[in-house]
């Protein structure tokens, strides 16, 4: 495990696309102010087709200077293609989902200083914080970024079902909401695949590893409040589900010990997938055209 360069980042994603044809596709969310590609890699079992199945989305780093996600979303796409055909978990989640993954957010951040990491950043180019940045019915004077921009428009054409926003700088799964006192609708939900996510961390980390709040876990606005956050753009406007997951206290993990985090997340990774295959699956279709409405 270490930190890539941003061209050894784009030749990592390229490769994936190019060894895995099949399982996967290389798509463009779009580009940072600074004109680096936001990637996002579309893993399925007919990579190439637009199925109907439920589409998962894990995305990672739009704070820069956050990168124990940026590396361990490259390695769970490495993961899911390399163990397709060796564990049935995998070809289970491969076959019936469209999974997304965007392993860096915010390219300018963590290159702020070129395509090395040396001095990353919370904030893009123009210093803004990304996950502060986006529409939000309880601040109509924020005005999203280039990145949010393009981030909003790949997450409402793909319309996923589940997400999942990754950061450090504490060790927790954030549900929400992160802007209102009141809970969601689904809280008892929310509560329960964040509960079954840290609980599987713990089986594998031992303890004192992801035990912040209320050990693992944590209503967003409980914590604090957050305005202009993705979680509750997804969750509220675009009717979506997701969790924000703070995976480790140092924002820059040392490369020596991203092995650990990936030991101790890897299995809930897949078990997040895994809540997108729950509860009633169809499509409803118009009766004489058969397009589904």
């Amino acid at each position: 495990q270490t930190y890539h360069t941003y061209p050894q980042y784009d030749s990592i994603v390229h490769n994936f696309a190019k060894l895995y044809p099949s399982l996967c596709h290389l798509d463009t969310i779009g580009t940072s102010i600074n004109g680096r590609i936001v990637f996002a890699l579309k893993i399925s079992d007919n990579a190439g087709i637009n199925e109907d199945e439920p589409k998962a989305f894990f995305s990672s780093t739009i704070h820069g200077d956050e990168l124990a996600g940026y590396v361990l979303m490259l390695r769970l796409a490495d993961y899911l293609l390399k163990n397709y055909n060796l564990s049935s978990r995998v070809k289970n989640l491969v076959d019936n989902l469209e999974i997304w993954i965007n392993p860096l957010a915010n390219p300018d951040g963590t290159y702020t200083s070129g395509n090395t990491i040396t001095s990353p950043t919370r904030g893009n180019k123009n210093g803004y914080d990304l996950n502060r940045n986006f529409p939000d019915p309880m601040d109509p004077s924020i005005v999203p970024q280039k990145e949010n921009i393009d981030m909003m428009k790949f997450l409402r054409k793909h319309k996923f079902v589940i997400s999942a926003n990754f950061h450090s700088g504490a060790e927790v799964v954030n549900y929400p909401w992160d802007r209102w006192s009141r809970l969601h609708a689904d809280d008892s939900w929310l509560y329960n695949i964040s509960r079954r996510y840290a609980d599987t961390v713990h089986l594998q980390s031992g303890t004192g590893y992801m035990t912040d709040l209320n050990n693992g876990i944590t209503n967003g606005y409980a914590w604090y409040w957050v305005y202009g956050g993705r979680q509750d753009f997804v969750t509220w406007e675009l009717h979506g589900r997701e969790v924000t997951i703070e995976i480790d206290y140092s924002k820059q993990t040392p490369a020596p010990q991203l092995e650990l985090l990936w030991q101790y997340n890897w299995r809930s990774f897949l078990g997040y997938f895994e809540n997108a295959l729950y509860g009633i699956h169809g499509l409803v279709k118009d009766i004489n055209s058969s397009i589904p409405v």
